[in-house]
């Protein structure tokens, strides 16, 4: 594979991400009585039936936008997997990144509650695998930067299974979920010892 292949397959997982979120919106905008991005949560987009009880045509689009972002945050864990240079932490970055995305979207389904949890700790596995990762490498800022995203994703936990001022939790649970996915691809795109060896010369 070329310099030019790689570095296509390397914004794949952008792509897709920025591509689930355009679809995200245009979710919102069939919402009816009108999607609120602060105070509704995410999965109210992929219920059947709205909060104000009317049958909910946003539910298809949300569903396929959920779809495309798991499947390119499943390649980015791929991705940020490499940049180990264990065998420990390349593998538990990629087994529990990759679970934690085959859950997420599975919480479109009626077992909506239990794949939440299930997806949560396998999430919580990758980033606390890449958080050692770059302890051990002596990335002090990539460090800081990952603990505050596990900091604010666990203070959105608390908030969800304490039922601790609720009323913020969409906002947290959104401000949490960009912070990590734009540290994880400050990662993929950071130099590392994979990125090296694919710029030396055969």
């Amino acid at each position: 594979m070329n310099a030019g292949d790689t570095m296509k397959k390397e914004y794949l997982p952008l792509i897709g991400v920025l591509a689930s979120l355009a679809i995200f919106a245009l979710s919102a905008t069939r919402y009816p009585g009108g999607y609120d991005w602060i105070h509704h949560s995410i999965s109210a987009l992929f219920q059947p039936t709205a909060l104000n009880g009317e049958e909910n045509p946003a539910r298809q689009p949300a569903m396929l936008a959920v779809f495309i972002f798991c499947v390119s945050m499943g390649i980015l864990f791929k991705s940020v997997s490499m940049k180990g240079k264990s065998h420990f932490h390349r593998k538990t970055i990629e087994i529990a990144g990759i679970g934690s995305m085959v859950y997420a979207f599975l919480v479109v389904t009626p077992m909506h509650n239990v794949l939440v949890s299930v997806s949560l700790l396998f999430y919580v596995t990758a980033l606390l695998a890449i958080l050692h990762l770059l302890y051990v490498e002596r990335h002090v800022r990539m460090l800081c930067a990952g603990i505050v995203c596990v900091a604010l994703l666990l203070t959105a936990a608390v908030m969800y299974y304490g039922n601790v001022l609720f009323g913020l939790l969409p906002l947290v649970q959104k401000t949490s979920l960009a912070m990590s996915v734009s540290w994880l691809f400050a990662l993929q795109f950071s130099e590392s010892k994979g990125g090296a060896q694919r710029s030396d010369p055969a």
